[in-house]
């Protein structure tokens, strides 16, 4: 059945919204508080603010396709709250605030089953699964990824310092410039461009609604683009602590640059995908009475309506 926009929702709608809301906050309410201040006192997920309004948009841009709602309740949906239900439990019992945020998408899949049906479910799935990228990772896991980081930064702005021309030198998560020694900590292995990265391409393919070759493009390519704009920026700041030496103009230098690389990754990823939609254009698809209006023909109609012999135009 055509569902209608919410301009047109009535008032039972809203009071339904509304009281899920309100049940929601009071039994989340020490988890958003934990990921509200991950938000506020970590650069690597400020991004955040963000992710609840972009799960917004994805739902906005993708209204065309929406399948519509199923007839009555679907009482199937509640596998999925209940599945929510014991990873909450779980986290309480071995103290990982990040699986009890994770329970919040299995919660908000099985409320849609349950309140719009499957098909709806499967239709918000993209926004509901993006939502995942408003939680903090694992400290464990962060401090991997991190490290995993670090030693690649350290290796590619290496080689390009080289390339420049610079006698630069790899010594584990230090870079030498001749005697100027650059260090490559935890806050500079891209760990910030590499998960606001990600989430912008998850966005970006959740939105595009061309096919699933442009998706795969734009989740692929922004691995590389990440791990490459923060090597430049390595670079970048390399360049400036050998032209300045004083602690201001280094500073300055290393918080711009980071700023720069911010807009510089989101820049090479509409590029990425500009240049794919040209390379790769979807073939229009045709009937036979277009083709042969395009080829120079049309049909004369006659007076019932019915078509007649073709001639050129």
């Amino acid at each position: 059945m055509p569902f209608p926009p919410p301009s047109k929702w009535p008032a039972v709608y809203w009071q339904v919204i509304a009281a899920l809301a309100v049940v929601f906050i009071y039994s989340y309410w020490p988890t958003v508080q934990w990921m509200v201040g991950s938000w506020i006192s970590q650069p690597d997920y400020s991004h955040g603010w963000a992710v609840p309004f972009l799960a917004g948009m994805i739902c906005y841009y993708r209204s065309e396709s929406f399948p519509g709602v199923a007839r009555g309740t679907s009482w199937s949906g509640l596998s999925l709250i209940g599945l929510a239900i014991v990873m909450r439990l779980a986290s309480r019992f071995t103290y990982t605030d990040f699986l009890d945020a994770w329970s919040i998408l299995p919660l908000v899949a099985g409320a849609v089953w349950c309140l719009l049906g499957i098909r709806a479910m499967w239709w918000a799935l993209p926004a509901i699964g993006f939502l995942f990228f408003a939680v903090p990772m694992p400290y464990r896991a962060e401090t991997m990824l991190s490290w995993q980081l670090q030693g690649v930064a350290t290796d590619l702005s290496t080689i390009f310092l080289r390339v420049l021309g610079q006698p630069a030198v790899a010594e584990g998560h230090v870079v030498w410039i001749g005697n100027e020694r650059l260090s490559i900590e935890q806050a500079c292995s891209g760990l910030r461009i590499f998960v606001g990265m990600g989430a912008f391409a998850v966005f970006w393919a959740a939105a595009n609604v061309r096919g699933w070759s442009d998706k795969i493009v734009i989740l692929v390519a922004a691995i590389p683009a990440a791990i490459f704009v923060n090597s430049a920026r390595i670079v970048l700041i390399g360049f400036g602590y050998l032209m300045f030496e004083s602690e201001s103009a280094r500073r300055l230098i290393h918080d711009l640059s980071g700023i720069l690389m911010i807009f510089a990754s989101f820049a090479i990823m509409w590029l990425v995908s500009v240049y794919w939609q040209r390379l790769y254009a979807p073939v229009k698809k045709l009937t036979a009475k277009e083709i042969l209006r395009e080829s120079g023909f049309n049909y004369a109609q006659s007076s019932d309506g019915a078509s007649g012999i073709p001639h050129q135009s």
